[in-house]
C-alpha cells in the first residue's frame, strides 16, 4: 500500500478509536490490552460498525517498557501507568540494556493484532509506538527527566538513544505484521523549548525513520505543540497528528502539501462530553474549514475516550462523510 499516495489522494477519516471498542465487545480494556484475540475482535467491531479509512489499536504507552521489567499500575477499565520509574542512573540503564533479548512481553499482543487485523480488512492499518524522549520520561520519571534535560543532558540522550533501539525493534515487528503506518507517541517532548527537541525528540525521530529504512511514520505530540511546528515538519514525518490545542486554520499555511496534518477535535470535549449533534456541527465546522486542503485527515486530537458514547462516534463518522 503507497501510503503516501493514499493520504493525499482523498479525503480520509481516521479517527482514533481503539478503546471505546471494549463497549461493543463488552470486555474490559485491561482485557484488550493484554489478550490479542480480544482486542482484535474490540477493534473489528468497530471498522464494522463504522466504516473509518484506517484503524489504530488501543493507545497505550507502557508497553515497551514493561518489556524491559517495569511493573505496572494496571486497573480494569483505564490504561496503565508504570507503578515505578526506577530506572534513573547509568547502572540502571546497563542493566536494561544486559537484559534485553528482543520483542516479548505484550508487545507480542500488539504485533498478532496487526496480524489479524492486515489479513482481513484492507483498510489503512496504523501502529503506535511510544517516542524516544517520552520512553526515557517513562523509564526515569516525567519530573526528573524535566530536571535532567538542564542538568544533564548527556544521560537524558543514552537513555534516549537505549529507547531509540527498543522502539525501531518494536516498530520493525509492527511494520512486518502489516502495519501501513506507524504513529510515534511523543506527548512529553510538548515540555521542551525548540531547541532541546531537536537534541532529545526530532533528531531521534529521523534516526528512527532512518532504522526503519524510510518507512512512513506519524508524528503525534499532545497538548499545545505550536512552539514545535515547523521543527515538526522537518522531522520527515508523512504526517503530523496533533491535538485540539492548536489551530488547523493557522497550521494549514505552515504544514506543506507533502505532510498529511491529522486531527483534530477534543477528545474529551467532543467525543466524551457533547451530544450527538454538538459533535456534528463541530465535525462539520472542522471540516468546512480545511475543506481547501489536500493533505488533511478527519480525526480526533488524541484518542478517544473509553466511555465516549457511541453515538457520539456515529455522528462524527457521518458529519465527517458529508
Amino acid at each position: 500500500m503507497n501510503i503516501n499516495k493514499i493520504i493525499r489522494g482523498k479525503r480520509l477519516v481516521i479517527p482514533l478509536l481503539g478503546a471505546p471498542g471494549v463497549t461493543l465487545s463488552k470486555t474490559t480494556l485491561r482485557e484488550n490490552l493484554t489478550d490479542p484475540e480480544i482486542q482484535y475482535k474490540s477493534l473489528s467491531m468497530l471498522i464494522d460498525e463504522f466504516y473509518p479509512d484506517g484503524i489504530f489499536p488501543m493507545m497505550d504507552l507502557t508497553i515497551e517498557v514493561e518489556a524491559l521489567g517495569l511493573k505496572l499500575n494496571f486497573p480494569k477499565n483505564a490504561y496503565p501507568s508504570v507503578a515505578e520509574n526506577s530506572v534513573k542512573k547509568r547502572e540502571d540503564l546497563k542493566v536494561l540494556k544486559d537484559s534485553w533479548h528482543g520483542i516479548t512481553g505484550r508487545m507480542k499482543v500488539f504485533v498478532k493484532v496487526m496480524e489479524r487485523i492486515a489479513k482481513k480488512y484492507p483498510i489503512i492499518k496504523g501502529g503506535y509506538v511510544i517516542g524516544p524522549f517520552t520512553m526515557a520520561g517513562e523509564l526515569m520519571g516525567a519530573h526528573n527527566i524535566a530536571t535532567k534535560v538542564m542538568l544533564d543532558p548527556e544521560l537524558i540522550l543514552e537513555f534516549v538513544n537505549f529507547s531509540l533501539e527498543i522502539i525501531s525493534e518494536y516498530a520493525q515487528a509492527l511494520f512486518n505484521a502489516g502495519a501501513d503506518m506507524i504513529a510515534v507517541l511523543e506527548p512529553l517532548a510538548v515540555l521542551l523549548s525548540p531547541k532541546q527537541f531537536q537534541k532529545f525528540s526530532l533528531y531521534p525521530f529521523k534516526r528512527l525513520i532512518s532504522n526503519l529504512n524510510n518507512r512512513p511514520l506519524i508524528l503525534h505530540i499532545c497538548g499545545n505543540t505550536n512552539h514545535l511546528i515547523k521543527l515538526m515538519c522537518d522531522s520527515g514525518a508523512i504526517g503530523l497528528s496533533l491535538d485540539s490545542g492548536v489551530n488547523f486554520e493557522e497550521l494549514k499555511k505552515i504544514v506543506p502539501e507533502k505532510i498529511a496534518l491529522m486531527g483534530n477535535l477534543d477528545p474529551t470535549e467532543i467525543f466524551l462530553q457533547s451530544t450527538p449533534d454538538q459533535v456534528v456541527e463541530a465535525t462539520r465546522s472542522l471540516r468546512e474549514s480545511m475543506k481547501d486542503v489536500k493533505n488533511f485527515i478527519l480525526s480526533s486530537g488524541c484518542d478517544i475516550p473509553i466511555n465516549a458514547p457511541l453515538e457520539n462516534i456515529a455522528a462524527f463518522m457521518k458529519a465527517a462523510r458529508g
